[in-house]
Order: structure tokens, then C-alpha cells, then sequence
């Protein structure tokens, strides 16, 4: 069996402020990697163990050079480095079922730790198919495509409830903390955390093998809309070819292949960062 883990930070063991997951605070910065990499290996340990026979990990957090490939057992491949075609979902090919581990709630989320979707500074709200998404929705959109479940989220309780919603009760989740606020947790040290994940993981392919790990439900054709933070943002992405503007904020792009719809969000993303305002 084949597992993908696409890994992010936020939504790690004893994250909870802006600080640990940006490399512009080193000290703080690598309490974020240490936290990250603790729950990656407490998941990867519990896959190997409930039978899986390859995983591969993409880096999905900012530029994706965070998780260090030497900490690593065997039977794991790492894609790291930036930029990637899909971003956090990259080189899904050939796999039984996905992992969201340390994944964080939509932007707007309340409660939520480090809530935001694809860039804290560029992005204030996307819908797929007109309902409102954050990173594991589109995530899980690209997967669908593929026919492929997603079996496992792990993240504070907000990303967590968030998945429940999306893909229904037969997601396996591991809540970690639960927010208080942005930046605020109660958070489970990680003694505790790392059995629960390992659990989970555990469980997530049991689900697999038993074809109950549950696969987004979504229909063709594909409209995807992106409210930018400020006008001049969506100025710039709305010269792209083939972009319609709704408002101010917002443009949409419509499309039969979600693959090349998420392209297009990591394009016009990138786009919308290298604006100066």
C-alpha cells in the first residue's frame, strides 16, 4: 500500500503562533520544524506499522524545505523544494490514499490557530463549486479527480470539524489542540499527541483497506473563485487569459480538469504576492 502525506506546520503539535512557522524567527522557527517532524514520524510510524509498504511525504508548508530528509526511515520518499505544479499536492501518482497532517482551518475560520488559506497576506476567501474552501477542500478536490480518499486529518479541532464537514463522518481526524483564538491554544504536549497519531494513522489504513475512506464528492464542470485581500491584487490576476472579474476582490476561472484548476490558484497566488501596495 502507497501512502501520500502532504505535511504542513500550522496545524502541528504546539504551533500556535505566526512566529513558529516562519523562518524569519530562527529560534521559534525551529520549534516549528521540531513539532512538524514530530507528528509526521508519529503518523509515518503508525502507516508503516498498520502495513504500508511506501510513503511519500511532501513539504507543504511556505517554500517546502522544511522537513530534513535525514530524519526519515526507510520506505519514505520526500518531494521538497518549490515550485511545485500542485503545491501541497504534488506527485500523488500511483497512491492508495491521501494524509492531511498538521493542516490548519479556512481563512475566517473563529477558533481556528493560524487560520488562513494558500497566503496569510494575499487571499481572504476561495469557493469551489460555490462553497466556501480552505486548503484541505481544494486538496481533497485534486485527489477526487484521481479517485483518490483522503483518510486522515490531523490539525487543532477546527481543521478537523472542517474535514468532518467536507468529506463526512468516515474521515479519520486527530485533533491535536483547540484554538482559542489566531494565535491561542489549549495544546496536548506531545507525549500525548504522538500515540494519538499514530493511532490514527493506524486506523487510516485500516480505512483504506477496507474502501470506507472517503473520496470528495464533487461535479463537473469546475468554477473557482478567489477574493483577494486588497483591490490591487485582483488587478493583476485579472489580466490572466481566461479570468472572469466578479467584483472589486474576486475573479473566477472555470475549467473541466481540477488539476488545472489548482495550477491556476498557484499561479495567480504567486501573482498576487509580488504585488507591492
Amino acid at each position: 500500500m502507497k501512502i501520500y502525506i502532504s505535511v504542513d506546520m500550522e496545524g502541528a503539535t504546539g504551533i500556535v503562533s505566526s512566529l513558529h512557522v516562519e523562518d524569519s524567527a530562527p529560534v521559534e522557527y525551529a520549534f516549528g520544524c521540531k513539532m512538524q517532524l514530530h507528528d509526521l514520524r508519529a503518523v509515518i510510524d503508525g502507516a508503516l506499522e498498520a502495513g504500508a509498504t511506501e510513503i511519500i511525504v511532501n513539504d507543504s508548508h511556505e517554500r517546502m524545505i522544511n522537513v530534513d530528509v535525514s530524519s526519515l526511515p526507510e520506505k519514505v520518499r520526500l518531494v521538497s523544494g518549490s515550485p511545485k505544479a500542485l503545491g501541497m499536492i504534488e506527485g500523488t501518482e500511483g497512491c492508495d490514499g491521501i494524509f492531511f497532517v498538521g493542516y490548519h482551518a479556512m481563512a475566517g475560520t473563529s477558533g481556528a490557530i493560524l487560520d488562513h488559506t494558500l497566503s496569510v497576506n494575499t487571499v481572504f476567501n476561495v469557493k469551489l463549486n460555490g462553497t466556501p474552501v480552505g486548503e484541505t477542500g481544494l486538496n481533497a478536490a485534486v485527489c477526487a479527480e484521481k479517485n483518490i480518499p483522503i483518510a486522515l486529518v490531523t490539525g487543532d479541532k477546527a481543521v478537523c470539524r472542517e474535514a468532518q464537514k467536507l468529506l463526512g463522518e468516515d474521515i479519520t481526524i486527530c485533533t491535536v489542540k483547540e484554538g482559542r483564538s489566531n494565535s491561542c491554544g489549549t495544546l496536548l504536549p506531545p507525549c500525548e499527541t504522538y500515540p494519538l497519531l499514530k493511532n490514527a494513522a493506524k486506523e487510516a489504513v485500516s480505512s483504506i483497506r477496507a474502501r470506507k475512506a472517503p473520496v470528495l464528492k464533487i461535479s463537473l464542470p469546475y468554477s473557482l473563485e478567489l477574493t483577494f485581500k486588497h483591490t490591487r491584487q485582483c488587478d493583476e490576476v485579472s489580466y490572466i487569459p481566461g479570468v472572469n472579474r466578479i467584483d472589486g476582490r474576486t475573479v473566477m476561472m472555470k475549467g473541466e480538469s481540477m488539476e488545472e484548476m489548482r495550477r491556476w490558484i498557484s499561479a495567480a497566488t504567486s501573482l498576487a504576492e509580488s504585488v507591492r501596495l
